[in-house]
């Protein structure tokens, strides 16, 4: 019989990084319910209108993607330094 490591029982998924996500989700659904009408972004000469959430999304995903390359574009310029 093995006993689990000093006052360790199981796993705790509450920890800093759940909570912060969490609050950020609540928020993101908080803005997108709030933004429900149409919004016109205008770059380069060019117009597109959709829902504001639509937008918000759209930012977001692009987001977690740049922000999903960091550590590996970081990694890559710390190899070719070394």
């Amino acid at each position: 019989m093995s006993t689990a490591p000093s006052g360790k029982t199981g796993h705790s998924y509450l920890n800093a990084r759940t909570i912060t996500a969490g609050i950020i989700v609540v928020l993101a659904l908080i803005f997108i319910f709030s933004n429900t009408g149409t919004a016109t972004l205008r770059f380069l000469g060019l117009h597109w209108g959709m829902p504001g959430w639509v937008w918000f999304i759209t930012l977001f995903g692009a987001g977690v993607v740049a922000g999903s390359l960091w550590p590996w574009l970081t990694l890559k310029q710390r190899l070719g330094r070394s």
